[in-house]
């Protein structure tokens, strides 16, 4: 507010255009109480409501923890250094005249089924196959079971990139095409890294650190059907 004094010797007031004060209106008053006084109270209540959230916000959290389900397998797989999916390393050696200088089909099979593995285990590499896309229909599941398929010339050099190995799988095997009779199948730990050698008749499986040798003859002939 401004005051002019006029000609007359008398005062007068004038509201600058550019103030603007608020309007105390009855309601204004009356929203302003109320607000103080909820305020007010609320404080005086905040003693006796604080430590009861915190206790109530405990008894949810320990709820929660207790009953979260288990972590499934499908995510514990690919948590870095969990027993989940692994990596398998197979170094290959391919003698010069194996199976009789003929090219080798080689399968690498990974199995999570115990009835499979044990069914496997009977069959030579023949009847692998001859009988794989039956297997693969019967046991749908098993989406292991073409790991690996291969085919190399006598003499040549391999070099494979790691395998992943499903947190599920139980066992493993190679099964190599040989013109030879025999069961020209090899049992493998899937999470131990192998150093798998084509023979001239026969293949075998050792440790990845080992030296390669050649592979002994099949004892165990598998007769002709």
């Amino acid at each position: 507010m401004i005051l002019v004094l006029t000609k007359s010797g008398s005062v007068s007031s004038k509201v600058h255009s550019q103030l603007s004060l608020p309007v105390f209106t009855p309601e204004y008053l009356w929203l302003g109480g109320f607000a103080r006084g909820l305020k007010t109270s609320m404080g005086k209540r905040n003693s006796f409501w604080h430590p009861l959230l915190l206790s109530v916000g405990g008894f949810v959290l320990l709820i929660s923890l207790t009953a979260c389900p288990k972590i499934p397998k499908a995510v514990r797989s690919r948590i870095p250094g969990a027993s989940g999916q692994t990596k398998l390393d197979v170094k290959v050696h391919v003698s010069p005249t194996a199976n009789k200088n003929n090219p080798v089909a080689v399968d690498l099979v990974l199995v999570t089924d115990k009835k499979l593995l044990k069914e496997l285990m009977k069959m030579s590499a023949k009847d692998w196959f001859e009988q794989r896309h039956q297997v693969q229909l019967d046991y749908p599941k098993e989406t292991d079971l073409g790991a690996g398929s291969w085919e190399w010339v006598p003499g040549q050099a391999v070099k494979l990139d790691r395998l992943p190995v499903r947190l599920e799988i139980i066992g493993g095997f190679v099964f190599a095409n040989y013109f030879t009779e025999g069961p020209h199948r090899a049992a493998i730990d899937p999470r131990k890294d192998i150093l798998l050698t084509l023979g001239d008749d026969d293949l075998c499986v050792q440790a990845a650190k080992e030296i390669a040798k050649p592979c002994p003859v099949s004892k165990n002939p598998v007769s002709k059907k």
